[in-house]
């Protein structure tokens, strides 16, 4: 009977030990980190198309930019951007407001203004839209640039759903007066 434990030469052992050091080098970069892992879950929004993710579903009606922002007997100057829009809740009325308005310019975080009445914060309904709007007051010098608007229920956004939409900032309709829309019940 012929032995079958004949052993590989020494070369081809370093030669396999080499290749699996450098497999599991390649699996260690392509591995998300922990950052990766816990991220939200983005969905992409168009302006006037409803977007719908696990527990908020928003339709985004416009986006504008403003020197002079009012919002009842509330008045400022500034740079502001003004965001209409229709929010609900799709599943859970328990304590649920939208908690989560970021606009992010040039990776520069801006978060929804607390000084006018607006949707920042406001308690939603499972599926009866609100409709008001978002203010963002931005430096003054800031006129142009890739902004990003960030939408979700809660400041925590690790694993849920964030409605997303990407715009150019000089692109935006400007004009000198503009008013913050009224929070109410949407009209579908």
């Amino acid at each position: 009977m012929a032995r079958a434990d004949r052993a590989l030469p020494r070369w081809a052992a370093w030669s396999v030990g080499a290749g699996l050091v450098v497999v599991a080098w390649f699996v260690a970069l392509v591995t998300p980190g922990e950052e990766q892992i816990q991220a939200p879950m983005p969905l992409i929004a168009a302006v006037g198309e409803e977007a719908v993710g696990r527990n908020i579903a928003a339709t985004i009606s416009d986006v504008r930019r403003t020197s002079e922002l009012h919002a009842g007997d509330w008045s400022a100057e500034g740079n502001w951007i003004v965001v209409d829009l229709d929010v609900a809740s799709v599943t859970s009325e328990d304590l649920v407001s939208l908690n989560h308005a970021e606009l992010v310019v040039d990776g520069v975080r801006y978060g929804a203004s607390e000084r006018p009445d607006s949707l920042f914060r406001e308690q939603l309904s499972a599926g009866v839209p609100i409709g008001g709007g978002l203010a963002f007051e931005l430096p003054a010098d800031l006129d142009s640039g890739d902004a990003t608007l960030e939408l979700a229920l809660s400041s925590d956004r690790r694993l849920d759903s964030m409605i997303v939409l990407d715009f150019d900032l000089g692109a935006a309709p400007t004009a000198p007066s503009d008013e913050l829309p009224e929070t109410g019940w949407a009209n579908l």
